[in-house]
């Protein structure tokens, strides 16, 4: 059993985190009624009564680098997170996700003597392994989304357990909605190519365009092919105004990324947890994202892995095509989706290892063994 009026301060800054950490607080609520929460959070947070420290959520880009010009309204914010835990310290804090701004959380909560359960680490074993030495010291327990994590985190002394990735939870509490799919194999047949950019803003501008380029070579050399794009509803606007300035057009669906994948032959994505969807829906992808050139050196120089695609890093090889562009280059991403249009072999070779992927990593639970954890830490804490 755990106290009454227990206090956990949680924290999540990006649309994803925010989807997780909501369900994770339904979890732990629907154990025990006298749970409160606060802390930073977005719109699924908030409807599962989220009380916010400060004035506004954390609603900037999850990419730290991107975020320097934004120190003073971070600064302020831990400067909120200090107050807070010295005047009335919360039972646990939970982060989740987002390490630019929640390692420094857990920095706070460890020096005012709060446990702490980091859930959906940064990926710092892809890149800057050295942040899990700050784990270490700031952080009571991981829970980790990745089947590789606990041995990567045993041998930086993170103590951390797998609870599986919480994306297949929410496939399996909310599926693609059929009649969706049947509407738009029915409109499109097999000539479907399914447009992810990105979630976030930069991300739209440095991508979109140049898989833009890509379609129209696409379409002159395939006529057939049909074009859909989706992305979040807070970068569409943004999303739409570059389709309209180029001389390519295609259109923004409305339809969840599950579905669109689903009906689609081939997906053009940048990287993140978004392929990850598209591998549940077993269909081939060309992977891209673009950076600038000084973030590519610096990236370049503290990454742990070959791959830039979740689905590569898992299955440790090149499941599907991927580059890290700090130029331009829609012609390699012309090639590629082409080379899975013409190629069955290499086409059903793709299918088969996204299929072996699900598989090994599609498990279910992933909120029910975040919330055992959790209440396990307030248990031994007393």
């Amino acid at each position: 059993m755990i106290k009454d009026n227990t206090q956990i301060f949680i924290s999540a800054g990006d649309n994803s985190g925010d989807v997780h950490a909501a369900s994770l607080m339904k979890e732990l609520r629907s154990r025990s009624a006298n749970i409160s929460f606060r802390g930073f959070g977005l719109q699924k947070m908030l409807q599962e009564g989220l009380k916010e420290s400060g004035a506004e959520s954390v609603q900037q880009s999850a990419m730290w680098l991107y975020n320097l010009l934004d120190i003073a309204n971070f600064k302020r914010k831990l400067s909120i997170v200090k107050d807070d835990f010295h005047s009335n310290p919360p039972d646990l804090v939970i982060l989740v996700d987002y390490g630019g701004f929640n390692l420094f959380i857990a920095k706070q909560a460890h020096m005012a003597g709060i446990p702490v359960l980091y859930y959906i680490l940064p990926q710092a074993w892809a890149h800057g392994r050295y942040r899990l030495k700050k784990i270490r010291k700031w952080v009571t327990k991981a829970a980790v989304i990745y089947p590789f994590e606990p041995k990567i985190c045993a041998a930086y002394g993170v103590d951390a357990d797998f609870v599986g990735h919480p994306l297949f939870d929410s496939l399996h509490s909310n599926p693609p909605r059929k009649e969706k799919i049947d509407t738009l194999e029915e409109n499109y047949g097999d000539n479907l190519i399914a447009v992810f950019p990105g979630s976030r803003g930069q991300e739209v501008r440095a991508n979109l365009p140049i898989i833009l380029d890509a379609c129209h070579m696409l379409k002159k050399q395939w006529p057939g092919l049909n074009f859909l794009a989706a992305c979040p509803e807070h970068v569409k606007t943004e999303a739409s105004n570059i389709i309209n300035n180029h001389s390519f057009k295609i259109e923004l669906s409305k339809l969840r990324p599950v579905e669109l994948s689903k009906a689609a032959k081939v997906c053009i994505t940048k990287s993140g947890t978004i392929t990850l969807e598209i591998a549940s829906q077993l269909t081939p992808m060309v992977i891209l994202y673009r950076i600038n050139g000084f973030l590519y050196f610096l990236i370049s120089g503290m990454t742990h892995t070959p791959f830039a695609g979740i689905v590569n890093s898992l299955s440790g090889e090149m499941v599907c095509p991927e580059k890290v562009m700090w130029r331009a280059d829609p012609h390699w991403l012309y090639r590629r989706v082409d080379e899975l249009l013409s190629d069955d072999s290499l086409y059903q070779h793709c299918c088969e290892d996204l299929h072996k992927l699900i598989e090994t990593i599609g498990e279910t639970g992933a909120s029910q063994k975040t919330a055992d954890i959790a209440f396990e830490i307030m248990r031994n804490n007393g």
